[in-house]
């Protein structure tokens, strides 16, 4: 896969903070949740998103379960980014990470970056699907009203590319 489609994922990405992880229950649903990416520029982003919990959140209990696959969902509607990634997560407690990944806001869910509950979420890419919609908001708007009035709709104009990472 061109280096040029994975470096235009992570610079759409970068600015999408935050992101819907799916992982399959013990009952064999999918399972949502709101997470926000803790990536940052010292971070080898180009293979991993990390992502910070409690040990007793539903994605720890998964995967300790052997349920590694999950999906990550990521939207700007406002600049037109959707991007949707399959990945096998992992778990760590290295503290060195923990040092790396820590923000201000952890404060709010953590008692300090040496609490014995905080959980990495090591989320490696397998495969992602990107669409980001080239089409000014005018444009988009233009063709929707033109394809109501005569019946014959416009594609939107989009980037989009699946790819295997």
């Amino acid at each position: 896969m061109s280096d040029q489609y994975r470096e235009k994922l992570w610079e759409l990405l970068k600015d999408v903070r935050y992101s819907m992880i799916s992982h399959t229950t013990e009952t064999h649903e999918l399972h949502s949740q709101p997470m926000t990416m803790l990536n940052s520029e010292h971070l080898n982003e180009s293979q991993n998103l990390y992502f910070m919990m409690r040990d007793t959140n539903d994605l720890v209990n998964a995967i300790q379960a052997g349920r590694h696959q999950i999906g990550l969902s990521f939207a700007k509607p406002s600049d037109s980014i959707y991007v949707s990634i399959s990945a096998h997560a992992t778990l760590s407690t290295d503290s060195a990470l923990i040092e790396t990944l820590w923000n201000p806001w952890a404060d709010n869910w953590f008692e300090g970056n040496h609490d014995p509950s905080i959980r990495i979420l090591v989320a490696e890419a397998i495969s992602a699907e990107y669409w980001n919609v080239t089409d000014n908001k005018v444009t988009q708007l233009f063709k929707l009203l033109k394809g109501s009035l005569t019946g014959h709709t416009s594609e939107i104009e989009a980037d989009h590319k699946k790819l295997d990472l």
